[in-house]
């Protein structure tokens, strides 16, 4: 998962149809727990999904842009705007249905959303 700056934000917000942005903290255990998750679901929403991450220790502005106070903090934008956004540690297969419940994408198993 690439690192983003605030610098960057919009041209990654277009890069494809739908962005993850994860704000983590590389001090706090959990953060490392939801990066693993989501390194792990990456290919499967690959062809519609950009992923990006921001330890909020090094940029403290790209946090403060979307108020993150606490990690570790998930954003799935659409073109560009702010879908939903959750904090706190999600097990692999709750990350997968959060994904699911809001990445529309062509990759998933038979009988998904497409």
């Amino acid at each position: 998962m690439e690192k983003i700056s605030k610098d960057r934000l919009r041209e990654c917000l277009m890069e494809k149809e739908y962005m993850v942005l994860l704000f983590s903290s590389a001090m706090d255990v959990n953060s490392v727990l939801a990066e693993n998750a989501l390194e792990s679901l990456m290919d499967s929403y690959s062809a519609s999904t950009s992923f990006y991450k921001s330890d909020i220790t090094e940029d403290v502005s790209l946090a403060q842009v979307y108020s993150v106070f606490s990690t570790p903090r998930i954003l799935v934008f659409r073109k560009g705007n702010l879908l939903e956004a959750v904090t706190g540690v999600m097990s692999h297969a709750v990350m997968r249905g959060f994904l699911d419940r809001v990445i529309s994408h062509q990759e998933c198993t038979p009988g998904s959303r497409s």
